[in-house]
């Protein structure tokens, strides 16, 4: 048993140097790779269930012929005290989240369903299940899950962010911000109020006011300054006010986090199309076509 433990701790040390030094090329062996190690992890708690059952029934089976009744009753407590409701489900939600993180949805659901079944009023199993839905785009589904989190906690900062990501999706601008900025403003937990900032940016580019969303990015670089999409949201709402050499300098420092992401693609993408208009002259000439472009309009 120690042989697997440590079998699939080198390959998890292994896996997690690969991803370190992650080349695109490596993409498909590195996924394949996380397949594997969860499948063999997953096997292995299977047995281990197996085993915690096969000890119930040991410990039932010494309640039945130990003469001792004391003895017995304190043994069978210590046992049924781990074989508890309490942690079944915190088994259950934890590989219901390692199921999230490798993009497994469907089967994170029907994880979180068994925990529901167990706590229908689990908040972290609402989360989860609010989370694995809204990855799924199954958006109304999702709120009503999160909507069940904030009933039990209002302030439940985690289940604020992702309605207010929900409804600036669906484009419910003023829910949006009513639920983010409660996030954003708190300051008890960090990472909440980081992504309510960048959230609340996407929100105010997607409205076209520029200014707000340019506040909102640099704020939640002031709490994550590694927040990669930061950077290149910034580098797109600049772009959007024709502020070229503002834009490509957060495209480059977006980039510059990790140079292989899915950000700094389209951020190289982003800058290849503008580096040609840097020239003062060009700027001016966008301007101008911009504006007899608006006149035209309203002509």
């Amino acid at each position: 048993m120690q042989d697997n433990y440590h079998d699939l701790r080198n390959k998890l040390d292994q896996l997690k140097k690969k991803i370190k030094e992650f080349k695109p090329q490596d993409d498909k062996s590195i996924s394949d790779e996380i397949r594997e190690i969860y499948v063999e992890i997953a096997n292995a708690l299977r047995m281990y269930e197996q085993m915690q059952d096969e000890l119930r029934n040991a410990a039932h089976d010494l309640k039945k012929r130990k003469s001792s009744q004391t003895d017995v009753g304190r043994f069978y407590s210590f046992v049924k005290s781990r074989t508890s409701a309490e942690l079944d489900i915190a088994t259950l939600l934890d590989r219901a989240w390692n199921l999230i993180v490798v993009e497994d949805y469907d089967a994170a659901v029907k994880v979180l369903k068994k925990s529901l079944d167990i706590d229908p009023k689990n908040v972290k199993a609402l989360g989860l299940m609010g989370l694995a839905q809204m990855h799924k785009g199954n958006y109304d589904q999702a709120m009503l899950f999160f909507q069940q989190v904030l009933t039990a906690e209002p302030n439940n900062f985690f289940a604020l962010n992702n309605l207010g990501y929900i409804c600036y999706k669906k484009g419910i601008w003023g829910e949006s911000i009513e639920h983010l900025s409660k996030a954003a403003k708190q300051t008890k937990d960090r990472m909440a109020a980081l992504y309510a900032n960048y959230y609340l940016g996407l929100v105010y580019l997607e409205r076209a006011m520029i200014p707000d969303a340019v506040r909102f990015f640099e704020a939640s670089l002031k709490i994550g300054p590694n927040l990669q999409e930061a950077y290149y949201h910034l580098g797109i709402a600049e772009t959007k006010r024709y502020e070229f050499k503002k834009a490509i300098e957060y495209f480059e420092k977006g980039v510059a986090i990790d140079p292989d992401s899915k950000f700094a693609r389209t951020s190289k993408d982003e800058m290849d199309k503008i580096k040609p208009l840097v020239d003062p002259k060009k700027i001016l000439n966008i301007r101008t076509e911009q504006k007899n472009g608006d006149k035209e309009e309203l002509a």
